[in-house]
């Protein structure tokens, strides 16, 4: 599924207040420190026993998050449930993908929720602005500077190269602030 212009802009957007909201300046970006930032509860299906686990397995392969109440404070809070059984590179692109169906604020699972998950994990963990910076030649360099799986790297680096042919001519004002976060701005 494809998205609307509109919408790429807002998840774009959406990611660099995460990245100022957690106070970001360094890749690969920390997921989990991310999550802890935004007072987001991980717990691994390690930690899960009988049918709480097979339950989680049958939610998803991957992970999952829902809002719970916390029994002490009485306050709802997100918890991000993530298998981490997989590689650590799709532990790391599973946790950033619920934390954008979180801040999506995705209320039911849909075609469109996905694919917009999906981009906020893609754009999150390894944006064109610092493939650009960290010049990464091929996709392996993607896969060593931003910490992820080949797939994940060979797939950054595509966007990355329709980014670089259909982009615009200088950078737009969130990969700017994205940039400037960094401290990669000119």
């Amino acid at each position: 599924m494809y998205l609307s212009d509109s919408q790429y802009e807002n998840i774009k957007e959406n990611v660099v207040d995460m990245y100022e909201e957690c106070g970001l300046t360094t890749y690969p970006i920390d997921c989990m420190e991310i999550a802890r930032r935004l007072n987001y509860r991980l717990v691994p299906y390690s930690k899960l026993k009988g049918k709480k686990l097979v339950t989680a397995m049958n939610i998803s392969m991957d992970g999952f998050h829902m809002l719970v109440e916390d029994k002490v404070s009485g306050m709802f809070m997100w918890v991000i449930f993530y298998n981490d059984e997989n590689s650590h590179e799709r532990q790391r692109w599973t946790i950033l993908h619920e934390i954008g169906h979180i801040r999506l604020d995705h209320t039911q699972e849909s075609e469109l929720a996905e694919a917009e998950a999906n981009f906020f994990a893609k754009y999150s963990i390894a944006p064109p602005p610092l493939i650009h910076y960290a010049q990464c030649d091929d996709y392996i360099d993607v896969a060593v500077k931003f910490d992820l799986s080949i797939q994940a790297a060979y797939y950054s680096m595509c966007y990355y190269h329709k980014w670089l042919q259909y982009g615009p001519a200088d950078y737009e004002p969130v990969e700017i602030r994205m940039l400037e976060l960094f401290g990669l701005a000119a």
